[in-house]
């Protein structure tokens, strides 16, 4: 009777180990799709953007949701377990896209869900102190 106590014991503390690595590697799995995703949305966008692109969020492409939203879904479709639930483009002053996206594992790596941000300047768009050919980090 002891020896079958211990042996349950052992499994439970096994069973709840294997539980929280399963848990831990769900969520690094929803958050390194959504990063990829969101750099994959951010670049496609500024490849988008005309070279007389004022830096105004009204005045990015109509269809710059649209590609940032497959862009986002290519790159999550890599792991058919997450699927991107939300996108959203911005623009800031020094002339940066930035693309977040928001996903949602599925199956046995479900998650609440991870959030990826990406900041990327056109290569026309130069720095907005120095003039500097190189953007400085967002």
């Amino acid at each position: 009777m002891g020896s079958s106590l211990s042996i349950l014991r052992l499994f439970s503390v096994l069973a709840v180990f294997m539980a929280l690595v399963i848990s831990l590697f769900g969520r690094q799995v929803g958050a390194a799709v959504a990063q990829g995703a969101a750099d994959a949305a951010a670049i496609a966008v500024t490849d988008l953007l005309p070279p007389d692109w004022t830096c105004a969020e009204s005045d990015l492409p109509s269809d710059a949701l649209a590609t940032a939203s497959r862009a986002a879904a290519g790159r999550a479709a890599q792991l058919a377990s997450v699927t991107p639930t939300a996108v959203e483009v911005r623009t800031d002053g020094t002339c940066s896209v930035i693309v977040s996206v928001r996903v949602a594992s599925h199956g046995w790596l479900a998650t609440a869900g991870a959030l990826g941000v990406a900041c990327r300047r056109p290569s026309f768009a130069r720095g907005a102190a120095l003039q500097a050919p190189l953007p400085p980090p967002c």
